[in-house]
């Protein structure tokens, strides 16, 4: 795989190789290769780089009045940082394996110390299991250096994640297409854990988002929520607009004859 960036910092942990990286103003975490696990822009911490963590902040338009958000897999904190920056009425608990990686997310990624943030270093299905603070939306962004984390794609992990959830919460998970766990978890594991009630949105850059709905997919009216996500987009500076279209489009017979639990 071509290097990306300069080299800053490497080391190691009971799981692997970490390094930094660093190129035109954006800083890069790595697991063990020259793959991007987590990303951020230098001048603008809180404006998420990657187009898979743009999408996933379509989430936020589909539950009202969002107050607890859990995060599984922190990474270098993308995520993390843009909703402290754009939901300041959320407490948000963001759940890592790695000591090594939440250490590197704060000394390298300007991860901040605040008192809406609840760190768990911990494993994500230990932490599901200690019945967790429901949240209104979650989370998963659970990869290694060889790829997706296959607990991610189990029936018995996304039954948890729901179980997690308060009712009528949403839970977003970034898949990886070349995984040979994706197919499976998106249209049996996944659909089979919420009733069905599951869109998705490919990406070109090889993930797949999917939005999975413990209240039955919402009636969204387009034009309002076109709205909502221009607004969004230009406050965060990421093309949520065109996200927006995107998934409207490749899931317009799910949301036309969505449960009533939406806008008319």
């Amino acid at each position: 795989m071509p290097e990306i960036g300069s080299p800053l910092h490497l080391c190691r942990d009971e799981w692997g190789q970490l390094s930094v990286h660093q190129d035109a103003g954006r800083r890069m975490l790595c697991f063990g290769n020259s793959v991007e696990q987590s990303c951020i822009d230098l001048q603008q911490p809180a404006r998420l780089c990657h187009h898979y963590t743009q999408v996933m902040m379509l989430g936020l338009l589909m539950k009202p009045e969002i107050r607890n958000c859990t995060l599984l897999g922190l990474g270098a904190g993308a995520l993390v940082q843009a909703l402290l920056a754009h939901q300041p009425d959320c407490r948000i608990d963001a759940v890592e394996l790695r000591p090594r990686v939440v250490k590197l997310a704060r000394e390298w990624f300007a991860l901040p110390d605040d008192r809406r943030l609840r760190l768990h270093v911990a494993d994500a299905w230990e932490y599901l299991n200690r019945k967790p603070t429901p949240a209104d939306l979650m989370l998963t962004d659970l990869y290694v250096g060889e790829g997706m984390n296959e607990l991610q794609a189990r029936l018995h992990f996304l039954a948890a994640c729901r179980s997690a959830l308060k009712p009528g919460g949403i839970l977003v998970c970034n898949y990886w297409m070349k995984s040979s766990l994706t197919h499976h978890a998106l249209n049996e594991a996944l659909q089979v854990a919420f009733d069905r009630q599951v869109v998705t949105l490919g990406i070109p850059d090889g993930n797949c988002i999917a939005f999975a709905f413990d209240g039955g997919i919402p009636r969204l009216r387009q034009k309002p929520f076109i709205q909502a996500a221009t607004e969004l987009g230009e406050r965060m500076q990421i093309p949520l607009r065109k996200h927006a279209r995107s998934l409207l489009h490749e899931n317009r017979q799910a949301f036309r004859f969505a449960r009533c639990n939406g806008e008319d």
